[in-house]
């Protein structure tokens, strides 16, 4: 006996296929959500000069939302701690970068897995050569360090290199080599001053424009907050759409069942095929339901929940009986 409850079934359906809908309408959001993540924003407020310890959660890693904020770093050198990193463009020049660690004061109890005071990576200037890098003067004493915070780059071996020369500037490579816990960023000096001296801080808060280094041989790399990135990710939003027409095809499922489930009721003939052949289906006027026979069983086969074409009306369910299968 072949039975049909279409409309318990069609509204089980109906809630799968919402419940799988939805869930791609929550994809297709997060993905317009990942278009806008990784876009670059301008903001003014980076531009105004922090004390590095409020702006730059010690032992956390360079998050965007900390990266080129303007920040101010008290604290000392470390001696025979200078390092060059090479290829490093200034004025369309090729060159050096001259980085020394900095010891910031007043640090050592901010990140409780430090064991001291935080050191900083410092920028502290660039050089066309590098025996002006190696011969640039490291400053004694209490310093005051301006600039722009970076977030690191990805460290690269250095077995082919000169000792002290780095390809690029990994606080994760330099807390090896100098045996400290760093900053996960660094920062480009604009400007230095020893302790107690006036402050290079611009009237507005934000960083000198023609800011002074303490070691005169070394030129001010000078970094720019990055633009505001309007370029569109077409990738993410390919996806949206991509998860928004998932979810229509999940409700067309649903419709698609109902319609073959009321075709299946009311046209048996044109639906059901058995074998891969068409089976011939009759109609029964005494019970109201079709019937096929299936010659495998030799058996005669009704359909209880067929409709009568003329009335329109299902047979009553209670005058089936067990004995209605066969004929």
């Amino acid at each position: 006996m072949l039975r049909t409850a279409l409309r318990p079934q069609s509204l089980a359906v109906l809630a799968v296929c919402l419940g799988i809908a939805t869930v791609f309408v929550l994809l297709s959001r997060w993905q317009l959500n990942s278009s806008d993540e990784g876009r670059v924003t301008y903001d003014p407020a980076k531009e105004v000069v922090e004390s590095v310890q409020d702006a730059i959660p010690a032992g956390e890693p360079a998050l965007a939302s900390f990266a080129d904020q303007a920040v101010e770093a008290t604290g000392t050198y470390v001696p025979d701690s200078t390092v060059l990193v090479e290829g490093r463009l200034q004025d369309g020049e090729s060159g050096w970068w001259v980085v020394t660690a900095l010891t910031v004061t007043d640090t050592a109890g901010e990140w409780t897995d430090a064991g001291g005071d935080l050191v900083l990576p410092v920028v502290r200037g660039w050089a066309a050569d590098p025996r002006e890098g190696w011969d640039a003067e490291v400053p004694e004493g209490d310093v005051v360090v301006l600039g722009r915070y970076l977030p690191p780059e990805g460290p690269l071996a250095t077995e082919d290199q000169d000792p002290g020369v780095y390809r690029t500037l990994s606080p994760a490579q330099l807390t090896n080599v100098w045996e400290a816990p760093l900053y996960s960023g660094f920062v480009t000096a604009d400007a230095e001053t020893m302790a107690g001296e006036p402050s290079q801080i611009s009237d507005d808060g934000t960083l000198p424009e023609d800011g002074t280094l303490l070691s005169e041989d070394l030129d001010v790399v000078q970094v720019d907050q990055q633009p505001t990135d309007t370029s569109v990710n077409w990738l993410n939003l390919f996806y949206a759409v991509e998860w928004i027409v998932f979810a229509g095809f999940a409700i067309w499922i649903w419709l698609r069942s109902v319609l073959d489930d009321y075709r299946r009721r009311t046209d048996p003939e044109s639906w059901f095929v058995l074998g891969g052949e068409e089976t011939p289906y009759f109609w029964d006027e005494e019970t109201g339901r079709y019937y096929y026979y299936d010659p495998a069983a030799r058996t005669y086969y009704f359909f209880d929940d067929q409709v009568d074409p003329a009335t329109q009306a299902a047979p009553d369910p209670a005058t089936r009986t067990e004995s209605d299968q066969t004929r």
